[in-house]
């Protein structure tokens, strides 16, 4: 019965051993988070058909490597149209690809998605790739 629980353990630390044999390494820089009020919520199909919303809710994720590059970047919001620019009785989604610059970061690409409900209620996200 030892022999069979030290061939256990043996087999077992083996295993762990191996399990990281080209595993790629993680990055130990921490995430910066934020959040805060006030985003621009979309008002029309065009690009600059936006308004500003103070009271729209918003957080962002910036996650760099070792290096200091972009590793991702998660952006969400909640807001309220305005009375007068609520769509019509349906749910409105825009979903598309967009870059961003950070400036000395770089540049970061990923899906935007909008959505805007019958009541106005305005939900929008940014996921990097």
């Amino acid at each position: 019965m030892k022999k069979i629980l030290v061939s256990l353990v043996s087999f077992a630390v083996f295993a762990i051993a191996f399990s990281f044999i080209g595993a790629s390494s993680v990055s130990a820089a921490r995430a910066y988070t934020d959040k805060g009020n006030g985003c621009y919520v979309r008002v029309g199909v065009g690009d600059d058909d936006y308004v500003f919303d103070a009271s729209c809710a918003a957080h962002d994720v910036l996650k760099l490597d070792d290096e200091g590059n972009v590793e991702f970047y998660q952006y969400q919001d909640h807001g309220q149209l305005p009375e007068d620019v609520i769509p019509p009785s349906r749910t409105v989604n825009y979903n598309f690809d967009t870059c961003l610059s950070f400036g000395s970061l770089g540049i970061v690409c990923g899906t935007i998605n909008e959505t805007i409900t019958p009541s106005g209620e305005y939900k929008s996200s940014f996921n990097s790739y």
